[in-house]
């Protein structure tokens, strides 16, 4: 009896994780297909800012990104980067990094999987970690 309903609980959450699964599937953003023109401003350390326009029928920005060798990736971290715009941040020199916006907002996703459509605009700021 006991094996009985733990097979049915098992099935049941099984079926759950499937379920939850396809919703995400059917619900996560889709790229978009097609030409589109991106912006990108990178704040340096000392503040100062470049701005670069792309035009691409790539459907993520960290393929534009390094394409153009605007960012270069760290080795040890796969999917993660250290380098833009030939500037490097070094979290163990002096706990810098840089922030990925999308918009005025920071960005919920990485570099690699941030889809892109026509009209984007993003900024990678050099950034000294704060302590809250």
């Amino acid at each position: 009896m006991k094996n009985k309903n733990l097979i049915i609980a098992l099935i049941a959450f099984v079926a759950v994780v499937g379920l939850l699964a396809g919703v995400w599937f059917a619900t996560r953003e889709k790229p978009v297909e097609g030409s589109k023109e991106i912006t990108v401003t990178v704040v340096h350390k000392d503040g100062t800012e470049k701005v670069f326009t792309y035009h691409t029928d790539e459907e993520y920005l960290g393929t534009v990104l390094y394409g153009a060798e605007l960012i270069v990736a760290d080795e040890a971290n796969p999917g993660m980067f250290h380098t833009v715009d030939g500037e490097k941040a070094d979290f163990s020199v002096d706990q810098s990094y840089w922030a990925l916006y999308e918009g005025e907002g920071y960005a919920t996703s990485g570099v690699e999987t941030t889809v892109i459509e026509d009209g984007d605009v993003f900024k990678l700021v050099y950034t000294i970690y704060e302590a809250q």
